[in-house]
Formats: C-alpha cells, structure tokens, sequence
C-alpha cells in the first residue's frame, strides 16, 4: 500500500460565473490531468447546497470521459439513498463502457441528513438502510440476468438486466468517511478510503485500516476482493504559484469562500459547523497549502508523512478561485512538485 498515486478532487461549487463555465472550466481541469498522468479524477454529490451543483455527478462523469483517454473518474460518492436501485445500476453499467473501463464506483449514504430531507429520508436510520439495500441490489444485479429482490423499501421481481459492467465483477469501489467506526467495514472489504479529518487523526485510522485488511484480504465474500492494493486517501486544497505570497492571498480568498460553501446549511438553520475549517489550524478537518512548488513540496511531503496516505487528492479548484488560476496551480504542480513525491 506504500506507492503514491495523485488524482484531484472536485465539490464542483457554485460561483460568480455562470453554471457552464463552472462545467466547463472542469473538464478542462481533466483534460490537463489526463494529459499529465493523474490517475483519477473524482466529483462530489450534495443537493440543495452552494458546496455542489452537479445535480447528477453521472452527466459531468460522462463529459469527462469523452474529453480523456487515460484518466480515472468517478463520484464521492454516489449517495445510494437518493437513487433508484435498478436505474443506478444501469447508469453505473453505461458510465463503464462509455469510459471503457475508467470508471470508479463510490458509493456512500450521503453524509448530511439536511440534503437527504430533499428525497424524503426522515433519519438516519432510513437512509442507511435504503443505502444497504442498493448496495445489495446492485451486487445481486452485477451477477444475474434478470433481478429478483425483496427488501423493506425495494423489491424488483423478474427485472430484465442487458447491461454488465465493463471491468468485471464492477469497478472500484471507493468508500469515504468521516466516520471513524466505518473503518472495520471498509478495510475487511477492502474498499479504497478517503479520511475527512485533522490530520493528527488519519495516520492512526490507516494504520488500522492496514490491519483489518491484512487480516481479512482473503476472506470469501469480500466487496473489493477484485482490487489488490487499497488506496487510503488524503484531500488537500493547494494553491500554487509563483511567488509564496501570491499563491497564500489567492488560496486563502478562495478557502474562506468554500469554508461559507460547506457549512451553508447548518449555518442556515443555526446549527454549529459539523467540522472545524480553517486553513491553519491544527484541528483543521480541511488545511489549505499554498506557495511555490518549492515550498508546496516540502508541505505535502510533510503532510503525506504524518498521515501515511498513499493516495493523495488534489483539491486544485474551491471557492471561487479564477480558472486560469487553478489551472496555474494544476500545471505547476504537474511539473514541478508531483515528480518529486515519489
């Protein structure tokens, strides 16, 4: 699990400029990414809120495919309560051919009870277990030619199914949490990772990440059996330029906007911030590196040391930074800092 791979991660948020040049400003980002060896590229799913306007991460997933050769690309996550089994798994069957084989499955129950209010889940409870569910249906779908289920929400009875995944059983599965109990599902699974987190926690969540897979990597039945090594993963905003000072002024205008993004919520209905975001802090459960590629270097190396990731995603575009800057940013650390990680 020690090789560093490099993707980038997007919430896709609302800005200044209109919703098309935000979608296209995107695809941009990947077309770049492909062509500087990035390994995926991965958008978030949120509804009702200004962190995220890709109402449909599968349409954005699409575009990119068709504008890259190499690059991975998926959601994190796909939030399975929201989402009509037998329709979800026939989307994620023609996202694989239409990326041949590029496709990367996260799958998840959505993180924010306010957002799942929208398709009518009234708890937790409902919405884990509908997540459940779809999960199992979309298992059960990937080895059957017609689907047969009956569960507490969901049931299909002679379903035809004329579409299989493409990489075979399905594509990678990716599984993020802030949850720190999540972490005995994912590991004995062995479904990638990402921590949402302060940093002084992720090290000891990977490390036992590392060892319930370890025990379990070749137990029957395992969700992920069909992927070796496990990404364990690390977000990151970064903003690089030429000069430290320019590159902290612009990263932080940009962290500020997208701290008001993803706390627009709770702090609507008055509620206190769900995670500490502020782009210094110690406890900060999203810290912000900005600077030359020098001395982005030596933070993300030093940021890498202390979680143990060996996936580290990218979060070159937030807030409402400029295009051109975050695409400034993607390219000097294509060229500059990426090399050197190792």
């Amino acid at each position: 699990m020690n090789k560093l791979n490099v993707g980038i991660f997007d919430w896709v948020e609302e800005s200044v400029r209109p919703a098309s040049e935000v979608f296209e400003h995107k695809l941009v980002l990947a077309a770049a990414a492909d062509q500087a060896g990035f390994h995926g590229y991965f958008v978030a799913e949120h509804q009702g809120t200004p962190l995220c306007i890709d109402g449909s991460p599968a349409l954005l997933l699409a575009a990119m495919f068709q504008r890259t050769k190499k690059l991975r690309a998926g959601a994190l996550t796909f939030c399975l309560p929201w989402y009509n089994p037998y329709r979800f798994y026939n989307e994620v069957c023609m996202l694989d051919h239409l990326s041949h084989g590029r496709l990367e499955l996260g799958v998840g129950r959505g993180v924010s009870p306010i957002e799942s209010l929208i398709y009518g889940l009234r708890s937790v409870d409902e919405s884990r277990e509908k997540y459940r569910e779809t999960l199992e249906i979309f298992f059960e779908a990937c080895q059957s030619k017609t689907l047969n289920y009956r569960g507490k929400h969901y049931s299909f009875q002679d379903a035809e199914l004329h579409l299989k995944p493409l990489q075979q059983p399905y594509p990678p599965l990716w599984f993020p949490s802030s949850n720190k109990e999540s972490i005995e599902f994912t590991a004995s699974h062995g479904y990638h990772t990402a921590f949402l987190g302060k940093l002084a926690d992720v090290k000891p969540q990977f490390d036992r990440y590392r060892e319930v897979w370890e025990k379990h990597r070749n137990d029957p039945g395992r969700h992920s059996a069909h992927v070796r090594t496990p990404f364990l993963a690390k977000t990151q905003h970064l903003v690089i330029a030429e000069t430290d000072a320019e590159a902290e002024k612009l990263g932080l205008e940009a962290y500020w906007k997208w701290a008001g993004h993803i706390h627009h919520l709770t702090r609507k209905l008055g509620r206190p911030d769900v995670h500490k975001s502020e782009p210094y802090a110690e406890d900060s459960a999203q810290r912000l590196i900005t600077g030359s590629p020098r001395t982005a270097l030596e933070k993300v190396q030093e940021m890498l040391h202390v979680t143990s990731a060996n996936y580290l995603l990218c979060i070159f575009s937030f807030g409402d930074l400029a295009p051109e800057h975050a695409q400034r940013s993607l390219e000097l650390f294509a060229r500059e800092v990426m090399p050197k990680l190792g």
